[in-house]
């Protein structure tokens, strides 16, 4: 008798999965059916008939078996079971008949099929991975983690603009039910689309665009990482950092779009959407346009909105409002704080003190010389380190030379160039000689006695120009040029001593740095405009092609006979084709002159500069970097000196006239002079010394600015009476007037200065100076070499002309770089998207910045009319023109662009 549990379904796991057909046994189909209880199992014969059908059904759900992705991992297999089960299922499959009873083959093909089945799984998952790398979506995702500092609303103007601009038609979202990032995105684009018509292709792009997998997998869209660009709070403490979790800025940009839009979502319910972000109640998307001004991109648009969801007080007001209506009038109210704080004004202090750059001490009246006294017992127990610090310290004694050299080239050369330019302008009354021996002894009684030493002295194109008055004068009146011009250089360092003594200096308090780059941006045009000049004068007397020689004849005949000649090899005409000498002093036919005139001022000015910013170049070591930074004057003067002078020989380049045997200390013939001259030498002394105070003082200020780290202090007042000393000295001989000049002061620190980069918090590199070695031994030896050069003029007149006027327009050209004014005129032609982080632009609308520079420009075309036009009498008030930019920036500027922008762009 048989129990009942031999009564069973063939249904199991092994044999039905394999084939899902009846099984038949004696001609029965054994599925679904019960033996009866007369047959005995054990005289059961199975006959398996297995069609075609059959098979084919089998191999299929054994391929679907092995890539199932739930299968479980076995850990042990019996490799005797899977072999048996194969050898079965072979004999199976070939239709053979197996003696067995229907249980035995029932409980064999299941436990046996089984077995093979885990090991298959097992010996296959590589191939599984295989199959879902296929069929899943990967890539690698770069994620870089930026901090970006919280944007004040009280000094960035555009934080409150796009406040503002988001409030005329604000785009809010309340009460979002959904769980998933995508779904969320595409709510906040259909209320775009719907209340500020934005077309559904934008919003259908920017939807792909915020998540960085584009395809469409609504399902898994819902962690912050599938976001492309966002933007989270994080404060940072002592045991770790502080993440807000309450809220998320996405950002994206896309070409087709004109103008930002900004849309809020604020959920029903608090969002996990990953680590450092479980709590979501308000989402922030951002679309901006790909190229957009800096203050305009996305990313500063989501500053603003992410510095104001940073506030505790604003979120919970926002998560009070109700209704659409109560959460706009949450931003109106938070706006309205932000435009109080825009509306409060700076101090007046902070203005007239240019930003506290420069601080200069008040004194009354009554206490007359007292600004002297204080300068004296400031700088005076510096005075023996002032020669200590050139020589201790790392790398201090390669600096100081390299400053030597480059304060002997960069003084030298300058004296050379405007030593021919005065001796045109005064009929050889002064001349290069002149200038070198001016230099030296101005340079040399100011490095000892001055109070800041790393001022450099120098005769300077403005001064130039000012003798050319005096000469001018002198003719039209019928007086002797050299009393004339040694009684307005005395009556000019009496103003001068008389502006020390009652503390005058104070009055460059006033002196904001707009007037500091107006008057360093003329100094850098009488430069160029020398070399311009220069060149365009070499160009007009030797660029000719005709000559009105008859000897000669005209370069036309001369190529005529040449083609008409039989030899081949004179088929072309030579240097030698070309008149040896000029026709006369203003008409010569020597075009060659001219190119290799051009070629080395440009190749003087074009090695300089390369040199200069050598630094930041990525050849060589650091090191030797800044060995050819430090030495780019001298060495681009020796380089293309040596190409004029010998690599082309062959052309004659025009050299200064040096008279041997010279005497420097004559002195000026007093006695000439009629009693109104005097008073006309007083006039003009008196606008002369406006023109010394100011280049004294600015250039004084400049380098005694915050940024050049200067630690002994200035000295305002007592090196203005030793300018006035020194230039009554020179005035009595004839000799050039000197006075504080730029650039040379500035690149002087500069020289004696380290300088590290450093990255600001914007992204941005710019040079900042460590530290600087204030001492006198670099002006000291410098111009005792400059002296020293007075013994050997004919060496020097191997240095081209065309070279010095190279180095005019390198001193020009550097002085450039870091003029803010110049920065400022760039942008007006600068593409919005490529405009720089500097504070002004994130701060100041571009309507006031742009306005602000082209004020700028607009006083600099007036003191450049007053400065190079050829008329005396506007030349004579040229000085007087310059100190006019002081009211001018205090009393009329505010009147045009508001206080608190004036000391944002003149700090």
């Amino acid at each position: 008798m048989t129990s009942p549990q031999n009564h069973t379904t063939v249904n199991g796991n092994g044999l039905n999965n394999q084939y899902e057909n009846p099984v038949y046994v004696a001609d029965t189909p054994l599925e679904n059916d019960v033996f009866d209880n007369d047959v005995s199992t054990d005289d059961v014969m199975v006959s398996l008939e297995i069609t075609d059908e059959m098979k084919k059904k089998a191999q299929e759900n054994r391929q679907q078996q092995q890539s199932s992705s739930t299968r479980e991992t076995v850990n042990s297999v019996n490799y005797d079971d899977v072999i048996s089960a194969e050898r079965l299922t072979e004999e199976v499959d070939e239709n053979k008949m197996i003696p067995m009873s229907a249980l035995s083959v029932n409980s064999l093909v299941q436990n046996r099929r089984q077995s093979a089945g885990n090991f298959r799984r097992r010996m296959s998952r590589d191939d599984l991975q295989d199959e879902e790398d296929e069929f899943y979506h990967r890539e690698l995702i770069l994620k870089i983690r930026k901090t970006l500092p919280l944007k004040n609303f009280r000094d960035e103007i555009r934080a409150r603009r796009d406040l503002e601009k988001f409030l005329v038609q604000p785009v809010v979202v309340l009460d979002v039910p959904h769980t998933s990032l995508d779904k969320i995105v595409d709510e906040l684009l259909s209320k775009l689309q719907k209340d500020l018509d934005v077309e559904e292709k934008i919003t259908s792009q920017a939807g792909k665009s915020f998540f960085t997998f584009q395809e469409t997998y609504q399902d898994a869209m819902a962690s912050v990482d599938h976001l492309k660009e966002t933007i989270q709070g994080v404060s940072y403490k002592p045991d770790g950092a502080d993440y807000e979790e309450t809220w998320i800025t996405a950002l994206c940009t896309l070409p087709m779009v004109n103008k930002s839009h900004v849309a809020i979502a604020r959920l029903r319910n608090p969002l996990n959407l990953g680590n450092k972000c479980e709590e979501v109640q308000f989402v922030i998307a951002i679309i901006a346009p790909k190229k957009e001004k800096f203050t305009k991109n996305a990313v500063e648009i989501g500053r603003t909105f992410s510095s104001m969801m940073c506030n505790r007080g604003f979120r919970h007001s926002l998560m009070a409002a109700e209704t659409e209506k109560q959460f706009k009038e949450a931003l109106i109210v938070q706006s309205a704080k932000y435009k109080r704080q825009v509306t409060e004004s700076l101090s007046e202090g902070a203005m007239l003190g240019g930003g506290g750059e420069v601080e200069f001490q008040s004194y009354t009246f009554k206490q007359m010389g007292r600004g002297i006294y204080d300068d004296i017992k400031r700088r005076l127990p510096h005075y023996w380190s002032d020669y200590k610090d050139g020589f201790v310290g790392k790398h201090t004694i390669h600096k100081v030379i390299a400053t030597i050299l480059f304060l002997y080239f960069a003084c030298l050369l300058p004296d050379i160039a405007f030593g021919t330019l005065y001796e045109k302008n005064t009929n050889g009354v002064i001349d290069v000689t002149s200038c070198i021996m001016s230099q030296t002894v101005g340079g040399l009684v100011f490095a000892l006695i001055s109070g800041q030493p790393m001022l450099v002295l120098l005769t300077t194109a403005p001064l130039a120009l000012y003798v050319k008055v005096i000469m001018i004068v002198s003719t039209e009146f019928n007086l002797d040029f050299k009393a004339m011009y040694a009684m307005t250089g005395i009556w000019n360092g009496i103003f001068l001593l008389l502006q020390s003594v009652t503390n005058a200096s104070m009055l460059m308090k006033y002196s904001t740095r707009s007037t500091e780059e107006i008057f360093g941006f003329f100094i850098a045009l009488a430069f160029s405009a020398d070399a311009i000049k220069a060149t365009i004068g070499n160009f007009q007397k030797n660029y000719n092609f005709q000559c009105p020689n008859k000897a000669i004849g005209t370069l036309s005949s001369v190529l005529n006979q040449t083609m008409n000649t039989s030899d081949p090899t004179t088929a072309t005409p030579t240097v030698s084709s070309y008149p040896a000498e000029c026709i006369s002093k203003i008409f010569c036919c020597r075009p060659e002159n001219s190119i290799l005139f051009l070629f080395l001022m440009c190749g003087t000015l074009w090695l300089g500069l390369t040199l200069l910013r050598f630094d930041e170049s990525q050849f060589l070591s650091s090191t030797k970097r800044e060995i050819l930074t430090d030495y780019a004057l001298p060495l681009s003067v020796i380089i293309f000196s040596f190409f004029g002078s010998y690599v082309f020989r062959q052309i004659p380049l025009e050299g200064f006239n040096y008279i041997p045997g010279r005497s420097f200390f004559t002195l000026a013939p007093f006695t000439t002079l009629p009693p109104l001259a005097h008073v006309g030498a007083c006039g003009l002394g008196l606008c002369l010394s406006c023109l010394f105070f100011v280049d004294q003082n600015v250039s004084g200020a400049v380098i005694n600015s915050p940024q050049n780290k200067l630690v002994k202090g200035p000295a305002y007042h007592w090196d203005l009476m030793v300018v006035g000393f020194i230039n009554i000295f020179l005035s009595v001989f004839n000799l050039p007037w000197v006075h504080a000049a730029l650039p040379h002061s500035p690149m002087h620190v500069k020289a004696l200065a380290d300088v590290e980069q450093h990255v600001t918090n914007m992204g941005t590199v710019h040079d900042e100076i460590v530290k600087v070695r204030e001492t006198r031994i670099t002006s000291i030896v410098s111009h005792v070499l400059i002296g020293l050069s007075l013994l050997f003029v004919p060496v020097l007149q191997y240095v081209p002309i065309a070279v010095l006027q190279g180095l005019f327009l390198y001193l020009g050209f550097s002085s450039f770089s870091g003029n803010q004014m110049f920065d400022r005129m760039m942008l007006i032609f600068t593409e919005g998207s490529s405009y720089p982080p500097n504070h002004y632009v994130r701060k100041v609308p571009q309507r006031k910045l742009h306005l602000f520079t082209l004020i700028q420009v607009l006083g600099l075309v007036i003191v450049s009319v007053f400065g190079f036009v050829d008329l005396y009498y506007m030349k004579m008030i040229f000085p007087v023109i310059i100190l006019l930019l002081l009211p001018i920036r205090h009393k009329l500027l505010p009147k045009i662009i508001e206080r608190k922008y004036l000391a944002i762009l003149d700090s």
